[in-house]
This record gives C-alpha cells, structure tokens and sequence, in this order.
C-alpha cells in the first residue's frame, strides 16, 4: 500500500521524509533538526501487491497509568513479517493523540532499543493537535530487519513530564518501510490506551487527604455510635429500674 494515497496518514510520510524540526526528548524538549532517514532504495517487503500488511504488528506490555514526571515505564512493539521474503528499513511511528488535544512534543520523553544502541525518538506536532514519535535515529539506524516469515519485538520506553496534561491518551503505531525520498505504509497497530494522571508526590498527598477525610469520618461515626449506645444503655438501664421499683 502506497503511504501516498493513505490521506488519514499524510502526516506521517512528512515526519519520515522531511527534515523538519523535532523535540530532542533526551534533553528535555529542547528544538533541534530531525536528521533525514538514511536512503534505503534497494528496500523490499512484500510483492506490492497483495491488499494485505506484510508486516503484522501489536502493542504490548504497557502500563495503564503514567505519572507525571516519573521514570520512563516500558513497553513492546512486536514486528511479525507474513512474507517468505527480508524485510528491511522499517520505521515505526507512534501516533498519540489526547481527549483535550493538549500533548506536545516537549511533555514525552521517549527511546527505543535497537542492534546499535538506544534512541530518542524525533517528536512531530501535526496540525490535528496529533504526535507523532518517528524511530529514525539518525545516520546509526537504517531502520528495523525482519527476515521471512520471523519475527522482531522493539522495546520502547515513554515518560511524561511534570506538567503533561492529565487525561486518557491513546497509541496506533504505523510502520513505514524508507524508500529513498518515499516510503510504504506496511503495517499497523492500534488501540494502547492509558492514563497521564498526577505525579507521585500529588498522588501521595491526595491520598492523604482522602485518609485523613476517612478517619474523620470514623471518628465522628465513632462518636456518633458512643453517644447513641450511651443513650441506648440509658433507656434500657431505666426500664429496669422503673420494674425493678415496687407499685406504690
């Protein structure tokens, strides 16, 4: 399939073609120039024709809360060639979007393991108030291998700084195998859902409060039951006096 005529994924060739600007992630957001994808003519996947991926892929192992300003949490992309064929220079992408549309490039921290080293993966803001985690890695990484009919699992590391915007936020990934200037669109992964909530500290003295809400409500339902056993008691104590007393 053509990434060209995917119009729902136009944004996504541009992150891999262009050289526009991304957040270095490593360095806590700051602007630098995302380095071009290493030119990979010769690659193949696939006989172009079949209407079906010929790479499957899925999301797993990630947790379902974030917290703000926490250590990055990991979690797998696992690559499935369906072809009796190599398939090489693939890129992944992670597309992220938010309920509030609030996500920016410098609120995630995100890497990726691959055979040369660890990455930061380039952070593109796409005019639907999208993010896109392009793996490129710069001249040491030419893109993932997946050989016939083998399998490959990426693993991948995402933090969130401290003042991300709390919410629901979801993960597709697209998987894009470099073509030169152009690319194919040859697989997919969807649906990672989570939560960005509050830090550590936020969470700990919400749930101090919340005790402290818990144990006053204790005690006054405490009181409450003292008194009324008092009174209770009182009764009943006085109903044996009244017949523990003689008639006149």
């Amino acid at each position: 399939m053509r990434l060209r005529k995917a119009l729902a994924l136009s944004a996504v060739l541009v992150a891999v073609s262009a050289p526009t600007a991304a957040a270095d992630i490593g360095t806590g957001g700051g602007a630098r120039p995302a380095p071009a994808l290493p030119s990979r003519v010769e690659a193949t996947c696939g006989d172009g024709k079949s209407t079906q991926f010929p790479i499957g892929a899925r999301i797993r192992g990630g947790p379902a809360v974030y917290r703000t300003g926490g250590a990055p949490q990991t979690w797998y992309l696992d690559l499935t060639n369906t072809t009796g064929a190599e398939c090489t220079a693939i890129h992944p992408l992670v597309v992220f979007s938010d309920k509030a549309r609030a996500l920016r490039p410098a609120h995630f921290r995100m890497e990726f393991d691959a055979r040369a080293g660890t990455f930061p993966a380039s952070l593109e803001h796409t005019d639907r108030d999208e993010i896109i985690a392009v793996f490129d890695g710069g001249d040491a990484f030419s893109g993932f291998t997946v050989g016939p009919n083998g399998s490959l699992t990426v693993t991948v590391r995402l933090a969130f700084a401290l003042d991300a915007p709390r919410g629901e936020a979801v993960a597709d990934a697209a998987l894009v195998q470099r073509k030169g200037d152009d690319g194919d669109w040859i697989g997919e992964a969807g649906g990672y859902r989570f939560d960005i909530q509050g830090s550590d500290a936020e969470a700990g003295e919400a749930g101090a409060l919340a005790q402290t809400g818990r144990s006053r409500e204790a005690w006054v339902y405490g009181t409450g039951a003292a008194s009324a056993l008092a009174v209770g008691g009182g009764l009943v104590l006085g109903a044996r006096r009244l017949r523990a007393t003689p008639p006149a």
